[in-house]
């Protein structure tokens, strides 16, 4: 017999007195209040540190390989994701680091915030009551070291939850769209929105692009089958990927990826 205590009981619904707009704020904002400086730990994300695509599950990082392409051949690194979009957060969201990031470190931002508006409950050093006045987020905070050109010292992307597509039962894998990448998306998304194309219907290819650094690029491979779409759909409604797409959460997510 398991000893593991059931924290919240299944089949409790919420009543319907707290399922508006306004109370849903005013929920997530306490909760994140009452969890303040408590960690619960991250969640499993897509890195792509020296050109190549990584999972990292906290101090662990798998590089993903793709097959040999003939017998006692080597496996090259993967240089192409085919990834289901399970959902996304509809915000920007925001980290400020003081000083240099330097990949795979475990340094904890001290600034975030999951829903681009206030910072996070949590965040060690809040750098302004809001992000539209933060100094950090003003353009010229802080000059590029690869372009040379000014920036915002407080870093915009957008946080996805996505599958491979070879296995919907794998677990959700945070991406985060970094600046250099979200002109493409953008791109991306527009044209599948000038076509009617669903984002979270298909599978999507998610490669390097070869005239920058550390830039993402985005391309339709194929539909999903009636099957896929309905586990998709069944998986975007699961606590790993409301966690990874939350505007309101008290977690050490590390730094981008």
């Amino acid at each position: 017999m398991s000893n593991a205590i059931v924290v919240v009981p299944a089949g409790i619904e919420l009543p319907a007195h707290l399922q508006t707009e306004e109370v849903a704020a005013a929920i997530a904002a306490a909760n994140a209040a009452a969890a303040g400086g408590i960690k619960s730990g991250g969640f499993p994300r897509i890195s792509i540190k020296a050109g190549k695509f990584h999972i990292v599950r906290g101090a662990e990082v798998q590089t993903l390989l793709a097959p040999p392409a003939a017998v006692g051949q080597p496996a090259l690194p993967m240089m192409c994701l085919e990834v289901v979009i399970v959902a996304a957060n509809p915000a920007l969201t925001k980290t400020y680091f003081p000083g240099k990031w330097v990949e795979g470190s475990n340094d904890e931002p001290a600034c975030r915030s999951a829903n681009g508006v206030t910072p996070d409950a949590d965040a060690p050093q809040k750098q302004s009551t809001v992000c539209a006045t933060c100094p950090q987020n003003a353009w010229g905070s802080k000059v590029s070291e690869i372009s040379g050109k000014d920036v915002k010292a407080c870093t915009d992307s957008k946080q996805l939850a996505v599958l491979p597509a070879a296995d919907l039962s794998f677990e959700a894998l945070g991406l985060a769209i970094q600046p250099g990448s979200l002109k493409n998306w953008g791109n991306y998304i527009r044209a599948l929105d000038e076509r009617k194309f669903p984002v979270f219907g298909l599978v999507t290819n998610v490669t390097f692009d070869a005239t920058a650094t550390g830039v993402l690029q985005f391309g339709f491979n194929r539909f999903l089958t009636p099957v896929e779409a309905a586990k998709v759909a069944e998986r975007a409604n699961g606590s790993d990927v409301k966690l990874i797409v939350a505007q309101s959460r008290v977690i050490s997510t590390g730094a981008p990826a």
